[in-house]
């Protein structure tokens, strides 16, 4: 009972943190959030699209592109629960983010216990990007969850050795892949690298491709109905070996990760990155200590922070950091597994010290600098256009 009250003394922090200005900031709303709220509204009304479509397993959204239907489903499930509203349109981001946090609770009861819990919730909470991504619509975030449960079954099959884990561990990146586009290129490695970590026996890989391989033969019926929510407008030559290494090489430039973050102004303020400077001693200390220990579950983590965005370098454009929530996961794991790696209470207190500070430090450029500086990316009419529709 007292681990189940520090979970939701921490889930509801996080929930106040993260909704805190939400319609605020950023100021209006660009053209896939509305896309995704217009249809999400109709489909809660009606079932279908605004095409007409009888709940899609695509949505074509006519102001921006094809939507994948974690995101518009879940936030038509809210408004049909709820009543639609601007707030609850953003407010779908933030229930990825405290879905997240249970499933590491989770995680953190079968590997390191409640204070790694402690630890590794903060982490996640003050990383810049998720209060980015918590404060848009958009489908960035959906990923997570799937993710954190994909780690949490492969914990509860290392433990156990039920197959019925390694099936939904599957399940989970199957459905993974209609979370958001880019898990079409993140997906596949994380399959390859589940397949490595669990080895043998056969009956065991069949469990685990017995939940994931539908997933992918849905999206392959579904390119002939959809080919362009499929694989998106992709359309690039594959590129040479020194243009794929420096497109994948360039996702853990530490300017870009830890300073600058995405290239887009309503993806990042441009003056802290995607991570918090003050965990990358965190981060550097969990690298090693997981990969002194050489237990499988944390090498894991470690090839799937490095390796998961590879495909990524098939990619033109670099510096997205919103393309890379799904590392989010792994660097909280790895940063949080270093901080237990300190052995002086004295440097564990600084370190949250100056994590605080390095927080306040964004959030406060965040909430009251940043709108001022992105007002014409998020033009107004837009957000007008939608208030109208919610109340039609």
């Amino acid at each position: 009972m007292k681990n189940l009250f520090v979970l939701l003394l921490i889930c509801f922090f996080a929930f106040f943190l993260l909704s805190y200005k939400i319609t605020d900031v950023p100021p209006g709303i660009n053209g896939d959030e509305a896309g995704i709220g217009y249809n999400a509204l109709l489909i809660s009304r009606n079932l279908t699209d605004e095409n007409n479509n009888f709940l899609p397993l695509f949505i074509f959204a006519k102001s921006s592109d094809w939507k994948q239907p974690v995101t518009i489903y879940t936030t038509a499930l809210f408004f049909r629960l709820f009543g639609s509203s601007y707030w609850l349109l953003r407010a779908t981001s933030v229930f990825f983010v405290i879905l997240s946090l249970v499933l590491l609770y989770l995680i953190s009861r079968e590997f390191l216990g409640i204070k790694f819990f402690l630890v590794s919730s903060l982490i996640l909470i003050t990383t810049p990007i998720i209060l980015i991504q918590s404060h848009l619509a958009l489908e960035n975030i959906a990923p997570l969850p799937f993710v954190l449960f994909w780690l949490w079954t492969l914990l509860k099959y290392g433990k156990t050795k039920k197959l019925i884990y390694l099936t939904l561990s599957g399940i989970s990146l199957g459905a993974g892949l209609f979370s958001y586009l880019g898990m079409r290129l993140i997906v596949p490695i994380l399959v390859l690298l589940t397949l490595l970590h669990v080895r043998k026996p056969l009956k065991s890989l069949a469990s685990f491709l017995f939940g994931v391989i539908p997933f992918f033969l849905l999206l392959a019926v579904a390119y002939f109905r959809y080919p362009g929510a499929v694989f998106g407008n992709f359309s690039a030559p594959l590129p040479g070996i020194y243009e794929f290494l420096l497109r994948y090489l360039s996702n853990f430039d530490l300017s870009f990760l830890f300073f600058k973050g995405d290239v887009t102004s309503f993806h990042s303020t441009g003056k802290t990155g995607m991570f918090l400077i003050s965990t990358l001693p965190l981060f550097l200390l969990g690298v090693y200590k997981m990969l002194r220990n050489k237990k499988p579950f944390e090498i894991l983590v470690i090839l799937s922070f490095f390796l998961s965005p590879i495909l990524f370098g098939l990619v033109p454009d670099i510096y997205r950091a919103s393309r890379l929530l799904v590392l989010v996961p792994f660097y909280t794991i790895i940063s949080a597994v270093g901080f237990f790696a300190i052995s002086k209470r004295f440097w564990m207190l600084f370190i949250i010290a100056i994590m605080i500070i390095n927080y306040v430090y964004f959030v406060k450029d965040y909430w009251f600098d940043y709108p001022e500086r992105v007002k014409k990316v998020f033009p107004i009419p837009i957000e007008r256009t939608y208030e109208f529709h919610i109340k039609e």
